[in-house]
């Protein structure tokens, strides 16, 4: 299996997107929960759930990036 594949596969589990939900939702209950003057306690969370984002973004591309090179080739 290469880590094209790898990484659409960990995007369709089940498990990983359960857990991703978890930690997303985890970062929020910070933010809303959160009394006025703990602005660090947002940032970092802000911080967090962008990492969640950004590892979501990277295994997107990884997955995508067998489809482009197939299409690279056909051009060429």
């Amino acid at each position: 299996m290469d880590k094209a594949q790898w990484a659409l596969n960990l995007l369709r589990d089940d498990t990983f997107q359960e857990m991703m939900e978890n930690l997303r939702g985890n970062e929020l209950n910070k933010i809303i929960n959160s009394n006025y003057g703990e602005t660090d306690l947002r940032e970092e969370a802000y911080m967090r759930l962008r990492v969640l984002e950004s590892i979501e973004s990277h295994l997107e591309a990884m997955s995508a990036q067998k489809m482009i090179d197939e299409k690279r080739m056909k051009i060429l």
